[in-house]
């Protein structure tokens, strides 16, 4: 029976060895090298083609040597503008077999520091649409406060998405759509799905802040919004209005007077 189990587990690890070839890890030993940082920099500069990297290593550690060797590598995208930390590791297979297993947080790694490093960019964007948007430390900031809402019955902290965009009375629906739409397609050029790949997902939560008030603790939760990698924009927009519209217009024009309705009778 054993020896069952051992030839059926080498079958599933031969067949997922030929699916996962062009994967972030692949089987070894024990005592086998981690993924180098040029075959991380070619597999991230393939993977996330679409926003044109050009990764340079800057550092590489050993954190643990073999069996299971762990190494840190630290990488700059001289095209984008920032740098990002990935691990490289044989770790213990996930299926019951002998040896190791190649694995790194790469992908995860470098497109969340794309999105954050995105942020300064949409800050300023947003003020073109009478917007104020948090910058990435605000928004660390603001999640550490002890600022709440009411969910239900439930009292939840007012701040827990990735980021907030702030609105006053002069802000119109269609500002906020036009934002969003563009908002979309930063986090998804030409509908490409690499920077949010499941792991990756952001949500953008969207505040009444009457003009002047400088406290954003004092502000107004009032809707939010998921961009995830299997919705396209429509889908996006659905994932914080309700609207019955049959197409991506009608549910254009649904988010505009939901938006608009919503920034009327806030304040009161």
């Amino acid at each position: 029976m054993k020896q069952l189990i051992r030839y059926i587990s080498l079958v599933v690890v031969c067949i997922c060895t030929f699916l996962l070839s062009g994967c972030s890890f692949v089987w070894t030993t024990e005592n086998g090298d981690p993924a180098t940082p040029e075959d991380i920099k070619a597999s991230l500069e393939k993977e996330f083609a679409v926003v044109h990297p050009n990764l340079v290593l800057q550092s590489s550690v050993v954190e643990q040597e073999k069996p299971f060797q762990r190494n840190v590598y630290v990488f700059y995208d001289e095209s984008n503008g920032f740098s990002f930390t990935t691990n490289s590791v044989v770790q213990r297979p996930t299926l019951p077999v002998p040896g190791g297993e190649r694995y790194t947080n790469a992908n995860f790694a470098y497109s969340q520091e794309y999105l954050i490093h995105l942020n300064a960019a949409l800050v300023e964007r947003a003020k073109q649409h009478g917007l104020r948007m948090a910058t990435h430390e605000e928004v660390l900031k603001l999640k550490k406060s002890e600022a709440t809402r009411v969910a239900g019955t439930n009292k939840i902290p007012l701040f827990r998405s990735n980021e907030i965009i702030f609105v006053d009375k002069s802000v119109k629906g269609e500002d906020i759509l036009t934002f969003m739409k563009f908002i979309y397609s930063e986090y998804k050029p030409q509908d490409n799905r690499a920077l949010l790949h499941p792991r990756a997902d952001r949500s953008v939560d969207i505040y009444y802040l009457p003009k002047g008030e400088e406290d954003k603790t004092k502000a107004e939760y009032l809707i939010g919004f998921r961009f995830m990698a299997r919705n396209d924009w429509k889908e996006t927009m659905l994932t914080g209005i309700g609207s019955t519209g049959k197409d991506t217009f009608a549910v254009e024009r649904d988010f505009v007077k939901v938006l608009d309705h919503m920034i009327k009778h806030a304040g009161y």
